[in-house]
């Protein structure tokens, strides 16, 4: 974490110089605008979630004692700020279609060893089922399945991440993983 964003921790924000307040503010933003954009990919969204994670961080930062867990401590924070934005909205994004497309590109059969043109677009069907199924998880299931498929991060990567253990995101990924699974079983007849 750098030394201007350890200040929210260790000093008073509002006594700072204007100066340096915003050399914070823009420390903070660059840390967490990534992972907010990923989930919600609307810029607008993206500003009003990150102003409104950093004004709870400066009213809460000052209690907190342990600061080797300060970033983590903010990226939970913005993330479950963002999360109750999207409960709050309840709009549907497609927020992982394009990676996901491209993933499954990447894993799937190509027309070189498809034996027919009837199989190609049932795998081109099957590829947008399971995009649709994804987009259709809950906001954490469809973080974690990007956080596997598309970014390709370990367990305990994923578990630092979200300041959770390596269990529970083994637990969210599989149950993520079986949603789509059932939806495969009861659209197509199918499943891995």
């Amino acid at each position: 974490m750098s030394k201007s964003l350890r200040l929210l921790f260790s000093s008073d924000f509002y006594t700072l110089e204007k100066s340096v307040q915003e050399q914070i503010y823009h420390e903070f933003y660059l840390l967490v605008y990534p992972m907010i954009y990923f989930i919600l990919r609307d810029h607008a969204a993206v500003e009003d979630i990150i102003q409104e994670s950093f004004l709870r961080a400066v009213r809460k930062a000052p209690l907190l004692q342990d600061i080797d867990k300060y970033e983590s401590w903010v990226k939970k924070l913005t993330r479950n700020v963002t999360l109750n934005h999207l409960r709050k909205h309840k709009r549907n994004r497609d927020e992982l279609e394009t990676e996901l497309m491209l993933c499954i590109k990447e894993t799937a059969p190509t027309s070189d060893y498809l034996g027919s043109l009837d199989q190609e677009v049932e795998l081109k069907l099957m590829r947008e089922a399971i995009i649709s199924y994804i987009n259709q998880l809950t906001p954490a299931y469809r973080q974690i399945i990007a956080m596997k498929w598309i970014h390709n991060l370990s367990y305990k990567d994923m578990a630092i991440e979200l300041g959770v253990t390596e269990g529970v995101v083994r637990q969210r990924l599989f149950r993520a993983r079986d949603v789509i699974k059932q939806k495969l079983l009861e659209e197509w007849g199918t499943g891995k």
